[in-house]
């Protein structure tokens, strides 16, 4: 399982923004018994925000803590106007074929 976070904020909140980023770094560091980051994170500017990403693959079992864990890191922005959050869980394809009575092919 793969969990997508996605924060938009507004461009002129980035400079602010980035500083709480070192922050929570600092705060939050990685703990691999719940995930493993596969994409730090990533940004782009849409229209007036900025749109930024992260990607993490879940544990086993670790998806409860994994989802308390982002929110927590999410608390940590909540101070900072604008700041908007969405947390995505997604199977991979070898657990979402399955469901579909097929197994997700070999490359």
């Amino acid at each position: 399982m793969y969990m997508v976070s996605i924060t938009k904020f507004p461009v002129s909140k980035g400079k602010e923004v980035g500083k709480r980023f070192i922050e929570a770094s600092k705060k939050f560091p990685p703990d691999r018994t719940i995930d493993k980051q596969i994409l730090r994170m990533a940004a782009r500017i849409v229209g007036d925000e900025v749109v930024s990403i992260t990607i993490s693959e879940v544990k086993e079992g670790k998806f409860q803590e994994a989802f308390q864990r982002s929110h927590e890191i999410q608390m940590f922005y909540s101070d900072i106007e604008g700041m908007k959050f969405d947390v995505q869980p997604y199977l991979s394809g070898v657990e979402s074929f399955p469901l579909v009575g097929l197994e997700m092919p070999s490359e």
